[in-house]
């Protein structure tokens, strides 16, 4: 399809920061595309810290979520629909695939061009849409998808985010005051959504005195909110050579850190997408998580799915599949990953 021109479009997307950091090579490919257009963004607030105004968005017309859920009153939502309507916009690109209201909202938004993918009962709200593929899926190809169906073309799918200056010096300035260098640090993010979804702290442990003995490294330990007492437990038990990172107060100071490291180890979290999007080499843990889904972006990265495969879980189910990852399994992995570091 020939690419249609426009001069001011509107791209939906809420969700979880893994979510969002999956659909950033989908938005910047907008942005190539259209390099002159104005670009709206409909989201939450997350996703100004992923790419703030001024850096392929030029504007964000925010809602609030509780959870999974959108959470917005009656009002707000007329505020909403009115805010669309009165920018007339050429062209709206529905990037939240599985979403009624975000099907709606493409409609009611008064695109002349709306694009997203088939939905049964919402077909009228689209001039342009594709199947949704059957199975498992990549999940960053599947904001890709949407948007070469319209003409964009796609320069690299590797997500991105915005790290500024200050970020970059956040970061310079932990490494020096440690005596840290990237050739020779490696970041382990024990933490994760809920218990279940994480390896275990002692296998994170012994997994770290194993490549400090066996590597030279050092082993940065990075947290999130509520993350703390574990980071720091870890770093305790894992003794020299083991560093708990200074508190983050944005995403983008947390991709710095991990942007400084020669190597990422955690399981599917919304910092591995942070790292991903940085360029770190990651070594992903998925339990319940498919890799067809949600794994790394690019030949750098690794994948270490569990051997055990279910079609649905339950938290302990979870657990278990995380459980059957060894820590042997994992330092073999790293062993193959250090060792093409060293011939580079």
């Amino acid at each position: 399809m020939k690419l249609v021109p426009a001069e001011n479009i509107l791209i939906i997307k809420w969700g979880a920061l893994g979510d969002l950091i999956m659909a950033t090579s989908a938005i910047k490919a907008v942005r190539d595309n259209y390099p002159n257009a104005k670009i709206t963004m409909l989201s939450n607030l997350i996703m100004k810290e992923l790419l703030p105004e001024g850096y392929i968005i030029d504007e964000y017309i925010f809602l609030s979520r509780g959870g999974r859920h959108v959470n917005e009153s009656f009002l707000n939502q007329l505020w909403m629909l009115r805010e669309l309507r009165k920018r007339k916009f050429d062209l709206a690109i529905n990037l939240k695939w599985k979403s009624e209201r975000a099907s709606v909202l493409t409609f009611l938004s008064g695109a002349k061009e709306r694009i997203g993918y088939h939905q049964k009962y919402f077909s009228f709200c689209y001039t342009h849409q594709i199947v949704h593929p059957e199975g498992r899926y990549q999940e960053v190809d599947r904001n890709l998808d949407i948007v070469k169906s319209f003409g964009i073309k796609v320069n690299d799918a590797t997500p991105i985010i915005f790290i500024s200056d200050e970020d970059k010096k956040f970061a310079d300035d932990f490494f020096l005051s440690g005596s840290l260098q990237k050739e020779n640090t490696i970041c382990i993010h024990p933490g994760a959504s809920k218990a279940s979804r994480a390896w275990l702290p002692e296998r994170y442990v012994e997994l770290s005195k194993k490549m400090i003995s066996e590597f030279g490294v050092k082993i940065l330990v990075t947290w999130g909110i509520n993350e703390l007492n574990l980071a720091n437990g870890i770093v305790e038990s894992i003794g020299s050579n083991a560093i708990l990172s200074s508190k983050t107060k944005s995403i983008a100071e947390l991709g710095a850190m991990i942007a400084h490291c020669k190597l990422f180890i955690s399981v599917c979290t919304g910092p591995m997408n942070v790292a991903n999007a940085v360029g770190t080499p990651i070594i992903a843990l998925l339990g319940s998580t498919d890799p067809l889904d949600w794994s790394p972006v690019g030949e750098i990265h690794r994948t270490i799915k569990s051997p055990l495969v279910l079609e649905h879980y339950t938290d302990e189910d979870e657990r278990k599949a995380l459980d059957d990852i060894s820590v042997q399994n994992v330092l073999n992995v790293a062993e193959e990953k250090w060792n093409e570091f060293r011939k580079l």
